[in-house]
């Protein structure tokens, strides 16, 4: 079987399965106890981020067991084959723990060969949408073809951001950018999802996002999306973006140069 025939299998395999994930997702956060633990001061996770981990990774490996996994909440399993799933089981946990609709679920995966992610899927458990994209055969949500904004001006656009967990070290240039954008553009918005972000920027709702101190499991999925919606990645100095570099610039494409034209300005110290 060729390699597009078995990722294909794999693509809408999830596009099936997600939504008895997203059914726990909804169901789970109307419950009174959320299960809320902290990784960190502001870093949390919740029994549901613990459980729709547990549901995809078990279906991966009952599925396609040769298969490798990397998922936020702590799978790393090297398999045979040469793909491996990027899974984010819950993107926006604290929006999720304060009853928001603003999260969603990242499921990747990666051909480890090409060091290309080959495809994405993106549910949106509080609204009932999916997002999805296969590289090569463009990007819809749920059955809907969609595209970047043709925006051409920043003053005419619309930006989203995302602060890192560790925002205490690295707050001036974070405000550095985040004023800087704010002053060039129609505004700037933080959902605290990076998943629902691109997503959102690759149906033409943000023209561009910027973001550091992400994860692979947060880019992944949405950043094909992002990419067969006919828009652009890069890392913050211009670079080849990959989900293994966590600085993030994602646009429709015209605008990218001007997004970097303002991150060049603080350029320097992205530790």
């Amino acid at each position: 079987m060729s390699l597009e025939n078995e990722i294909k299998i794999r693509y809408e395999h999830f596009l099936n399965f997600v939504p008895k994930v997203m059914e726990f997702l909804a169901e789970t956060q109307e419950e009174s106890d959320l299960g809320i633990a902290y990784k960190g001061e502001i870093d949390l996770v919740t029994k549901a981020d613990k459980g729709s981990e547990e549901r995809i990774i078990s279906e991966i490996e009952r599925m396609f067991p040769a298969d490798s996994i990397l998922g936020e909440e702590g799978t790393d399993k090297k398999g045979t084959s040469t793909f491996k799933w990027i899974v984010d089981p819950l993107d926006g946990t604290v929006n999720y723990s304060h009853r928001l609709p603003l999260y969603c679920l990242c499921i990747g995966l990666e051909n480890q060969e090409t060091k290309e992610v080959a495809m994405g899927i993106v549910p949106f458990p509080g609204t009932g949408e999916v997002y999805h994209a296969r590289k090569g055969f463009g990007a819809f949500k749920n059955k809907k073809q969609i595209h970047v904004s043709k925006t051409k001006d920043l003053k005419q656009s619309l930006l989203c951001t995302g602060f890192p967990y560790d925002r205490e070290k690295k707050i001036d240039r974070l405000m550095f950018y985040y004023r800087n954008f704010l002053l060039k553009t129609r505004g700037v918005r933080r959902t605290g999802s990076a998943g629902v972000d691109l997503c959102w920027t690759a149906e033409g709702r943000f023209d561009a996002f910027w973001e550091e101190g992400l994860k692979p499991w947060d880019v992944a999925a949405p950043s094909v999306i992002l990419n067969e919606a006919g828009g652009k990645l890069s890392t913050y100095d211009g670079n080849i973006f990959t989900p293994y570099i966590p600085n993030l610039v994602a646009s429709n494409g015209i605008l990218h140069e001007k997004m970097l034209d303002g991150m060049s300005e603080y350029i320097h110290d992205l530790t």
